[in-house]
Parts: structure tokens; sequence; C-alpha cells
């Protein structure tokens, strides 16, 4: 009887072990945003322009954008902890001229890899999505826009350990290096992914889009380690190169993070 309840009382405390060491050495909760909730419209795309608002010139942003322009400025679509930011503007510029413009991100299905220039540039360089998805997240850089505006950003509620994220070049930048006369010296193009906590820098992760001494373009989607950056409330998105003309886009999918 003693012997029964010793092998008992044994395995009892062997069971309260294994519950212990389990949630010790559970997992980080983890999410993938990879665009297919977001619903787009019948042009394919989602962005700013049915949000803006017309400025008056009480408004602050329109010393900025003009008076009288369609302006719109935050998140144009979330998922999980993620907010993509967005610009539009029909910025009013000489002669009263409207200009339909956007820097940030667009949500997109476009897959056009033939048509060149500035109209196509919501279209990805591959078949669709990384992974045979369907839709995903086209950035620009709009670098000669200034401040925040410009810069492409993910702000995340809390912070968040990113740990990948798929990268692929845009048919607008493919086909300038393809079909453009490229500059006497090779040029490289990378895309750089800050990290920041409250403000503070974490750290920075590079993808080459153009490898300038190669020769070669980025085709189709490449998945990028983001642990480097640690964690991180926001994340933001510019492209680098010496090559004043080139086209500052490169598209997104499945971003992977652990809470």
């Amino acid at each position: 009887m003693k012997k029964l309840l010793l092998l008992a009382f044994a395995a009892s405390a062997l069971a309260a072990c294994s519950d212990d060491e389990y949630n010790y050495f559970e997992l980080p909760a983890s999410y993938t945003v990879a665009f297919e909730e977001a619903r787009l419209g019948d042009d394919g795309y989602i962005w700013g322009k049915s949000q803006a608002v017309t400025l008056g010139e009480d408004d602050k942003e329109a010393a900025f954008f003009g008076d009288g322009s369609k302006y719109f400025f935050a998140p144009i679509y979330t998922e999980g902890d993620a907010a993509f930011q967005s610009l539009y503007t029909d910025y009013l510029g000489l002669y009263g001229m409207a200009y339909d413009s956007w820097n940030g991100f667009v949500i997109s299905n476009h897959t056009d890899m033939s048509t060149a220039g500035f109209a196509n540039d919501k279209s990805v360089y591959a078949q669709g999505g990384a992974n045979g998805s369907a839709q995903f997240a086209v950035l620009y850089y709009g670098k000669w826009t200034g401040g925040e505006y410009g810069v492409p950003a993910i702000h995340f509620v809390g912070g968040v350990k990113p740990q990948r994220v798929a990268v692929a070049n845009t048919t607008y930048l493919y086909l300038y290096f393809k079909n453009e006369t490229n500059p006497a010296e090779p040029v490289d193009v990378k895309g750089v992914i800050t990290g920041y906590n409250s403000g503070i820098e974490t750290g920075k992760v590079e993808v080459t889009l153009v490898d300038g001494t190669a020769g070669t373009v980025k085709t189709g989607w490449e998945t990028i380690d983001l642990t480097a950056l640690g964690t991180v409330t926001s994340m933001t998105f510019v492209v680098e190169t010496e090559d004043s003309m080139c086209p500052l886009y490169f598209a997104i999918d499945d971003l992977e993070y652990n809470k």
C-alpha cells in the first residue's frame, strides 16, 4: 500500500513539473500580415484618394500641399497589430493643375510586368504575391516630399518582434533599369528597413534591389530576415541609390512578427 502511495505521489509531481516546463517554454504568438483580407477596389488597389479631404486656408497642411488641394495622411490598411501609413494628394501646383500622387503604402494586386513608367507604379515584377498569394503592398519612398510625409512607415500596437518579410521589385523599377540607358558607372539600389522602439532606432536591415556591379535586377520574391531589428513599435522603408532618376519603389508581402 505504501509503495502504491509513493508511486502515485511521484506521478503527480512529474505531471506538475511537466506543466511548469510547458508553460515556461511556450513559444511567442506569431502573426503574418498577408494582405489577403484587404478589400481592393475595381481598379485593383486601395489608396487614400477616396478618403481625402479638401484643404482650406486655415488647415496647417495647406501651407505644404496648397489651399484647395485634396489630402489624406493616415493608415491606409491595418491587419493584426500593423498599420500601414499612406499619403495621397492632388497637390495644386503651378497654374492650379492637379496631379494624383502618393507616398508610403498602397495595397495592390497588379502584376503587369510589361508596361514601363510611372503609370504602372502599383505592379510587382512577379506573377503575384509571395507564396502564390494574390495581394501585396507596394511602397514608394517620396524622398522629395519631405518629413514624415515621404517615408513609408508601419506602426504597431505595442512592441512586436519582426521575424521576416518577402520583398520584390516593382515593374516600374525593374523596367527602368532594363529599358532605360543606365548610368556610365554601375549603380546599386538597396531597400533599407529600419526599426524603432518608441522613436529610438533598434537596427537596420538592407536588401539588394539592383546589383550594379553584377548588372542584375532582382526578380521574384525574396524572404528577408528581420530579427536584427529586435523589438519595435514602428518600421520605416527607404530606397538608397546614387541614381537620382531611379524609381524609389519596392513591394512587400507576408510580414511575420512575434509578440
